[in-house]
This record gives C-alpha cells, structure tokens and sequence, in this order.
C-alpha cells in the first residue's frame, strides 16, 4: 500500500495520483479487508513509523530514506563543501533510467550515516521499545494499542484513529 509518499517519490507531483505524505489511513483500510499480507511501501521517515504501520496492519514495511547515506547504500559518495553524502534517487527517476521518459522520481544526496548494521541495530531496538509500551513481548502485540499520537504533517488526518 503506499502511492508517492517516498523521499524521492514525484508521482504525486507528475501524476495527481498518489499523497505526499504517509499512508496511514490508506494502509488501515486496506488492512480491514486484505486476505494477504500487505507492504507498506513509502513515507516511512523514522524508526516510529515502523511500528504504527504494523499496528493499522502492515505485515512489513518497505524502507528506502532510512537506508539510504550508509556506507553500504548503493550511489556515489560526493563531497559538498567538505561534507560526505550518498546520492539516493528514486527507482522511476531519470537518474536511475538513463534517460527522461515517465519520470516519477529524483535524486537526492543523503548525509552518511555510517555502518548499516548499527542502523539495524538502533532500528531493532526503537521496535522493541515500541512492543514494550504497546504492553507486548512480540511484534503482533503492537496492534493491540487502541490509540497512535502522532504530530507533524500527519497530525490532522489520524488523530480520531
């Protein structure tokens, strides 16, 4: 589930088809009728989002920001002003496909970040914690919780959810 929301995601822009941001609402209602498991698939921006997009139903999430910048990430490493980045850009984006043609993505230089596997680490433990208040020991028990406080953006479209 998930239509335009990712960094480097124009579909909304090119297409009218899609939202800018996070896909909350869309994956909770999917998730009341779907016979299989569901993706959530752009705007995952934090370790947090991780586990509200398990609690409205995702079976996984798909990430690209949060990897993107690591030492391991695929893109060049570029150097701005004595700064160390790693260019993201998007799989529909003219960057990735050679040329202009349905273009739907760009290209971005992300700040490196380091080694992926302490990012999985920190990533591994920011969703234990979320368990733990949830009042779980496994990840299923996050869909329990009958409330999400979220800020931001996306504060006026769920906060009644």
């Amino acid at each position: 589930v998930g239509v335009g929301p990712g960094k480097v995601c124009i579909t909304k822009l090119k297409t009218g088809f899609g939202t800018g941001g996070w896909q909350l609402s869309a994956l909770k209602w999917c998730a009341r009728v779907a016979t299989k498991p569901i993706i959530a698939d752009g705007g995952i921006r934090s370790h947090g989002d991780i586990a509200k997009s398990i609690r409205f139903g995702a079976s996984m999430v798909m990430i690209g920001s949060l990897f993107a910048g690591h030492e391991e990430s695929p893109g060049k490493t570029v150097e701005v002003e004595g700064e160390m980045f790693k260019e993201y850009y998007g799989s529909a984006s003219d960057f990735n496909k050679g040329e202009y043609k349905h273009v739907e993505g760009k290209r971005i230089l992300e700040p490196i970040k380091g080694k992926l596997a302490n990012t999985l680490i920190e990533m591994e433990q920011d969703v234990q914690s979320s368990i733990s208040y949830a009042g779980g020991k496994k990840l299923m028990d996050i869909r329990k919780v009958n409330y999400v406080i979220l800020g931001g953006d996306n504060a006026g479209e769920h906060l009644l959810m």
